[in-house]
């Protein structure tokens, strides 16, 4: 966003201009252009308030041919008319030698300033130029510009959820370091257009997975959907937008594949190279996004330089690299461009309002009920469809009748009358992201059915479910309720010593769940593990469509429940049948047993230790260097598994130079002084459970302000004389760069005073 405004006109005196021009002077600078940038700007792109900004100043320089060192900016910010809290702001690499032709490709070859506007239509930025004087130029009157009436728009905190993958067929577990906000999660922090993203690990342990990932990689999208339906789904919290598996290496010969185009859910591998750019590309695929082939035409920008690990990327990233939607890529040749930006941007999903909460997440829909998820695989060579057993899910809205689809489903009451039906596109996921062959596109052969249809309607649950080809009307699949539902005969729990149980920290407690299942007609049984820590009100996830008689998993990987409050609900179905049966999470006090529930035969409520928040530390990056002045953004992640999305008040930065620093997720900090600095990060739970995470920055000094007006060494009766000539107006005085020369400058020149 560049704007041309009115030169400014500074007051000075004979007086000024004669002592500043000590030489001849032929150069001139001028500010060119302001650029307002969040991952890329476009030339109008919406900007968002609530996320950081990188304001590029371009300077000429005109008079010579060489490059001019020693220049350097500030900026003040205004919204709605009022300096916003530290402004003015001093640059983040200033002074820079300021080139004859400056390129945007080069981080240095524009003076830079991190900021974070609130949601405003109202933000001005006043840019001066050389504010201390260093330069002698033929023109001081073109050292201004102003950028007015910026909009910065409201968008939501994103909520994103993932799961570790223990692919028992090869790797087992991702590292924990490679998926861990701050680093899974960078490219997408960089280039989508929200105001904070909540990515999170999901209430679950690892998901546990034996099948060949090529084979069953449709069973494990509508396997991560039923978890993010049954994640978070009623009080307390709402459901993530979004939910991410993490497979170990790269397994899979797409790289990685999102259940829908746009979607909800999707995987990826961890392969250095490439795993955060594609998941950044599920994600993208999630919000509505096709593949492209598109380079991303203008020059993009790292804000925060969240690239900088694990591959050491620099800060831009050139007009020639690819958007991310280009399939196949790497990390390295990838960033967005306006259409991915755009689809993000527009998406129901990242709106909001000025009062949406913290935290981000799905509300329930008004039309939110209990439905059945009828999910399976598409083989569409054969023109078949293999049915995976029903979830049940407590509260979600039904799937909407799309009329572009090609799919229909019907389910049918027990007299054969028709209870719903619905229209469905498949095929929204076929296509690879494996890199092209020649251009041509890859079509996976199979791709994941996953349709929420009401549990009851007018009182009847479905007795068959029918799945038709619209076009040719041939039944693709069908399921018919059988008679005898399944039977629990036992649920309980035991403690275990955790051999070879994978978890996310690797630590216990470990307890295993098991139950003795039957069914008279044969079928085979499927069973979800859920968790209420609420006496019952909300359910999480432990585990689904576990196909055995026994899941273990580690204590530290689920929230810990009140006495009383915690019950583990057993959900068993035999293909369409459903049923439920609960025990008390560890407690043998829990008040009586409700119609349907099994006591269970161990305690290991004194085992289930107050878990820690997670709390990583996402800006700045170890070892960065800042000229004194500059404003450091401190920019922390954080989530804990009984409190969900920290609040701003979980987050205490020290410095181990300066003390104590405030509080908050995402501050800043601009009057460090020059040093090696250790900045510790607190993060505390509700509980008092905390965390602490440390970086390393160094601060070099820099002259930000100087009494020295004429620059000839002393603070005297000259100085004096240029500040009171320009008395109540701007510029050449404004020791403290507010906008006008007044008291404060004057007792700033008087501390400084040399005679």
């Amino acid at each position: 966003m560049t704007r041309s405004f009115p030169r400014f006109q500074m007051m000075a005196s004979a007086v000024v201009m004669a002592t500043v021009a000590s030489t001849a002077m032929a150069v001139d600078l001028a500010v060119t252009s302001v650029e307002l940038i969040q991952g890329a700007q476009f030339g109008t792109t919406t900007l968002v308030g609530g996320r950081p900004t990188m304001v590029r100043v371009k300077v000429s320089v005109t008079g010579q041919t060489t490059s001019q060192a020693n220049v350097d900016a500030i900026i003040r910010v205004n919204v709605g008319g009022l300096q916003v809290d530290g402004s003015p702001f001093f640059s983040r690499n200033g002074p820079i030698t300021a080139p004859i032709t400056p390129s945007s490709q080069n981080v240095n070859d524009t003076i830079n300033f991190t900021i974070v506007a609130p949601v405003s239509s109202d933000v001005d930025f006043e840019v001066v130029l050389d504010p201390l004087n260093k330069v002698a130029e033929t023109n001081e009157a073109n050292n201004f510009f102003r950028v007015s009436n910026a909009v910065f728009a409201c968008r939501k905190t994103l909520d994103v959820g993932y799961v570790s993958v223990n692919y028992t067929l090869g790797g087992g577990q991702p590292p924990a370091a490679t998926i861990e906000p701050g680093i899974g999660d960078s490219f997408m922090r960089g280039i989508y257009a929200v105001a904070e993203l909540n990515y999170h690990r999901s209430p679950l342990g690892p998901l546990n997975w034996t099948s060949d990932i090529n084979a069953s990689d449709a069973s494990l999208l509508n396997t991560l959907q039923t978890i993010r339906l049954t994640q978070i789904p009623a009080v307390g919290h709402a459901r993530p937008e979004f939910l991410f598996g993490w497979l170990p290496g790269n397994p899979f010969s797409g790289n990685g594949e999102a259940n829908g185009i746009p979607g909800d859910v999707a995987f990826g591998n961890t392969e250095s190279t490439r795993f955060q750019r594609t998941f950044a590309h599920e994600i993208g695929h999630c919000w509505g996004r096709s593949h492209t082939s598109n380079t991303i035409g203008v020059v993009g920008f790292d804000v925060e330089h969240h690239l900088a690990n694990p591959l050491t990327l620099g800060q831009t990233h050139a007009a020639s690299q690819y958007d991310v939607m280009v399939a196949g890529q790497l990390t390295n040749v990838a960033w967005v461009d306006s259409g991915t930006y755009l689809d993000c941007l527009t998406d129901s999903r990242s709106q909001c309002s000025a009062f949406s909460p913290p935290g981000g997440g799905e509300d329930p829909a008004s039309d939110a009920q209990r439905v059945l998820q009828i999910s399976g695989t598409y083989q569409h060579k054969t023109g078949r469809i293999d049915l995976s057993p029903v979830n049940q899910i407590d509260l979600a809205a039904p799937t909407a009748d799309d009329a572009r689809g090609d799919l229909l489903l019907q389910s049918f009451g027990a007299g054969g009358d028709l209870l719903s039906s619905v229209r469905w596109r498949s095929a929204t996921s076929r296509e690879s992201c494996a890199e092209c062959l020649r251009g041509q596109a890859h079509m996976h052969e199979h791709s994941p059915v996953s349709i929420l249809i009401p549990a009851t309607v007018a009182n009847q649950a479905p007795a068959r479910i029918d799945l038709r080809d619209l076009k040719s009307g041939r039944l693709l699949a069908t399921r018919t309720r059988t008679a005898s539902a399944p039977h629990v005969v036992s649920l309980g729990s035991r403690t275990i010593d955790g051999v070879g149980v994978a978890s996310h920290n690797k630590t216990g407690p470990f307890v295993e769940l098991f139950w003795d299942a039957t069914d008279a007609d044969g079928d085979a049984l499927s069973a979800d593990l859920l968790l209420s820590c609420d006496g019952g009100q909300s359910w999480s996830a432990i585990g689904v469509n576990q196909r055995g008689a026994s899941m273990k998993f580690s204590l530290s990987d689920i929230p810990v429940a009140p006495s009383g409050q915690g019950i583990i609900k057993l959900r068993m179905t035999d293909g369409l049948n459903v049923i439920d049966a609960e025990m008390p999470a560890a407690f043998g006090l829990f008040g009586g047993q409700a119609e349907g529930s099994i006591a269970g035969e161990s305690d290991w409520s004194n085992l289930w230790l107050v878990n820690a928040p997670d709390i990583n530390l996402i800006t700045p990056n170890n070892n960065e260097s800042y000229p004194a002045g500059a404003s450091i953004l401190l920019h922390a992640s954080g989530w804990d598994l009984e409190d969900q999305f920290l609040p701003d008040t979980a987050f205490t930065w020290t410095s181990s130079i300066a003390g104590a620093i405030g509080t908050g997720r995402q501050i800043f900090v601009a009057n460090l002084a020059p040093g090696v600095h250790t900045i510790t990060l607190r993060g505390t739970d509700s509980g008092g459970s905390y965390v602490e995470k440390t970086v390393s920055v160094t601060v070099t000094p820099r002259v930000i302000f100087s009494a020295d007006i004429d620059g000839d060494g002393l603070v005297n009766g000259v100085d004096l004389s240029m500040m009171l000539s320009n008395w109540g107006g701007a510029g050449i005085g404004d020791l403290n760069f507010d906008g006008v020369v007044g008291g404060a400058d004057l007792t700033s020149l008087i501390s400084g005073w040399t005679g």
